[in-house]
C-alpha cells in the first residue's frame, strides 16, 4: 500500500480485505474512493490494469458477490475496439503466461546471466537505502539478486503465471522483502517518487512501440526520487547481431526490436539523463545506466 496507485490516475486506493491469512489480505479489492474504480487482489497479489487492459475477473466476482455489491463496486467492460497497442500488449501477456514454465528452463538466459548481473549489480549498488523497482520481473531470473542489494523490491510484470513462479521460486529465500505486482509497465499503478532505483533488464525490446516505450520511461521517472538510477538492458543491434532480423515477433506473438546505440540512447534521453553506456553486454545486449532528471 505505501507504493500502489490507480493506474489511470495516480489516485491512493484503499484496501478491502476479503479474506486473509496471517494477518495480511489473501483475497480483496483496492478501491478508488474518487470514482469507484477498483481491483482485484487474488492469492496475495494485486492486479492493477488499465480498463481496456483489465483481465478477466468473472471468478472472483462470483465468489464475492455479496462483499463487491455492499462496497458498490461495479465494472462494465467498454465496447469501443481496441487499438493495436493494447491488442499487442494482451497478445504477449498470454504469451508469457503460456511460456513461463519454459522460460524458467532456457540455458540462453542462464549463460547470459554469467555476463549481466556482475554489470547490474554495479550499476544499481551505488546507493544502497531505497526501495529498488523491478520492471519486468518475469519469473524472476534476477530478482533474488536485486533482493540482495536492496532493502525492499517492488517486482512488477504483466504476466500472473510468471508472478506467480517468481513469488514461489523466491518465498523465504529472499534477503529482503520482495511485493509482487501484476500490471503493464506502460501504465505503471504505482506512486510518484518512491523509488531510488529501476531495473529493467531484457524488457524494453518487447515494448510494442516507440510510443508505448517513452510511456513506460516517463511512467518510472514518474515513480522514481531525483537522482534515482535507472539501469536498462535491451537487445542491441550491432556486431553479430545485424545478422539477427531488426523487428519482428517472436513465437506466441511476443514483440521485439533490436536497438542501435544511438537508438536506444535517444529513447532513455527522453526522460532520462545518460551517464553511462555500455554498447556489447555479452553480445545480444546494451545496457543503460541513466539518472532521474
Amino acid at each position: 500500500m505505501d507504493f500502489l496507485a490507480d493506474p489511470h490516475d495516480g489516485t491512493p486506493l484503499s484496501l478491502h480485505t476479503f479474506e486473509s491469512h496471517l494477518d495480511e489480505t489473501r483475497d480483496g479489492v483496492l478501491l478508488n474512493p474518487q470514482n469507484g474504480r477498483w481491483y482485484v487482489i487474488q492469492d496475495g497479489i494485486p492486479t492493477l490494469f488499465v480498463d481496456e487492459l483489465r483481465p478477466d475477473d468473472a471468478d472472483f466476482v462470483a465468489r464475492y458477490a455479496a462483499q463487491l455489491q455492499k462496497l458498490g463496486c461495479e465494472f462494465k467492460a467498454s465496447d469501443a475496439p481496441k487499438s493495436r497497442d493494447f491488442e499487442r500488449i494482451e497478445s504477449e501477456r498470454q504469451a508469457r503466461d503460456d511460456q513461463a514454465e519454459d522460460y524458467d528452463q532456457m540455458i540462453s538466459m542462464k549463460v547470459l546471466g554469467v555476463v549481466e548481473i556482475p554489470a547490474y549489480k554495479r550499476a544499481l549498488t551505488a546507493e544502497t537505502d531505497s526501495v529498488l523497482l523491478e520492471a519486468g520481473c518475469g519469473t524472476g531470473r534476477l530478482t533474488h539478486i536485486f533482493s540482495e542489494i536492496a532493502p525492499e523490491v517492488v517486482a512488477v510484470d504483466m504476466s500472473r503465471e510468471s508472478v506467480v513462479r517468481n513469488r514461489a521460486r523466491h518465498f523465504g529465500k529472499t534477503r529482503n522483502p520482495v511485493h509482487y505486482i501484476h500490471a503493464d509497465l506502460t501504465h505503471m499503478p504505482l506512486k510518484d517518487g518512491v523509488f531510488g532505483r529501476c531495473a529493467h533488464a531484457g524488457v524494453y525490446e518487447h515494448i510494442p512501440s516507440r510510443e508505448l516505450r517513452l510511456q513506460f520511461l516517463s511512467h518510472a521517472r514518474r515513480t522514481m526520487k531525483n537522482e534515482g538510477v535507472l539501469m536498462l538492458s535491451a537487445y542491441r543491434y550491432g556486431g553479430l547481431t545485424k545478422l539477427f532480423e531488426k523487428e519482428g515477433e517472436h513465437e506466441g506473438g511476443i514483440p521485439f526490436f533490436r536497438f542501435t546505440p544511438e537508438e536506444l540512447k535517444s529513447e532513455v534521453e527522453s526522460a532520462f539523463r545518460v551517464e553511462k553506456f555500455v554498447n556489447n553486454l555479452g553480445i545480444y545486449m546494451s545496457m543503460v545506466v541513466a539518472r532521474a532528471v
